[in-house]
């Protein structure tokens, strides 16, 4: 507040400068003049040529007492409000600060992750079984439901889409080598890690926001406990957990899917399906994209706590992170599949 009106006396207070002025203008606006006799300043704080300039346009009238010597002389030579200089638009230094901005995000991130994991190992004894059970329950249990559709439907997808291209070249079989390889290298991580990342990053962006919100991550450092070993580690050990078991679960559903539309479009029954596909899905399939489970889950549920503790004390705050956050952790899921289809491509997996 910057005016407040008590035993009818208008009090100027808190900064009067630039940066508040739109504000104080129109705080200045709804006052009814007749509701004070003199205005105060002895609760103003710093005072500059914009807002002397509303002083003199709105209160020229009244008295205004308790002002400093300095503040008298800024409203005596601010009859006109001055005029700021148009900035000209460079579009190279704009895109240079938007560059600086960027790499020094990921540079916080980074420091971030490190003060995670030396403050976890400090107070590796202050972590509650309870809460570790609770964040499994959350982070693996209850995701299954919408993981056993979407992979059960691309899996249907995939052979439903190839199936007339196959069959017209005769490759009815091969349905097996496209649908087991691709999913096992590729689509199954991908699945559970974009799911997660729509799911899990966002959850704990709003939980540990709202805590920063309510105080109650303040009030836990107050205490002498720590927010990163009882909050955020059980969250990340729970991805780490979950998400090789998830995509080996998704992975078996999109073959189940694969294998019913390639009895009935195909007539790939499903004793010669398995046969195939014990041929085909060898263990380095498999590895190839298993391995990717906990690099995803350290990602999601990094970037989720991480946009949590940059949540401000507004409420607002807290909606505009969980977005940064997921569109974030999508982003960071499918560079790093890109990074490791490199990879394996260099090493001939």
């Amino acid at each position: 507040m910057f005016l407040e009106i008590k035993d009818r006396v208008l009090y100027i207070k808190d900064y009067w400068t630039v940066e508040n002025y739109n504000k104080i203008k129109k705080q200045v606006k709804v006052l009814s003049k007749k509701s004070f006799d003199y205005v105060d300043a002895s609760e103003l704080e710093k005072l500059d040529f914009y807002g002397a300039y509303l002083i003199n346009n709105f209160f020229k009238e009244y008295e205004i007492r308790n002002i400093s010597p300095s503040y008298e002389k800024i409203i005596s030579m601010s009859k006109e409000i001055p005029q700021l200089s148009k900035k000209k638009s460079n579009y190279l230094s704009l895109i240079v600060e938007s560059v600086y901005k960027k790499i020094g995000d990921y540079f916080q991130f980074i420091s971030f992750t490190g003060e995670i994991l030396v403050d976890i190992f400090r107070n590796i004894k202050s972590i509650e079984a309870r809460t570790l059970f609770k964040e499994l329950e959350e982070g693996g249990i209850k995701a299954l439901g919408i993981i056993t559709i979407l992979s059960f439907l691309i899996g249907v997808v995939i052979a439903y889409q190839s199936s007339k291209m196959l069959a017209t070249f005769g490759a009815n079989i091969f349905i097996v080598d496209l649908v087991s390889v691709s999913l096992a290298r590729e689509l199954s991580p991908l699945i559970v890690g974009i799911i997660m990342a729509g799911r899990s990053a966002s959850s704990f962006t709003a939980e540990i926001g709202l805590m920063k919100v309510s105080e109650e991550i303040d009030f836990m450092k107050t205490l002498g406990i720590s927010p990163y070993a009882c909050v955020v580690f059980p969250k990340i050990l729970s991805l780490v957990f979950w998400l090789p078991i998830l995509i080996t679960y998704s992975l078996i559903l999109g073959i189940l899917g694969a294998m019913i539309v390639s009895d009935f479009t195909l007539g790939v029954p499903p004793n010669q399906f398995f046969h195939r596909l014990t041929e085909v899905l060898d263990f380095d399939h498999y590895l190839a994209g298993i391995v990717k489970g906990p690099i995803f889950g350290l990602t999601v549920a990094l970037i989720g706590v991480y946009e949590g503790f940059k949540v401000q004390q507004k409420a607002e705050s807290v909606g505009f992170s969980v977005t940064k956050s997921v569109v974030r952790t999508l982003f960071a899921i499918i560079v790093i599949d890109a990074l490791f289809s490199v990879v394996y491509r260099w090493l001939g997996i």
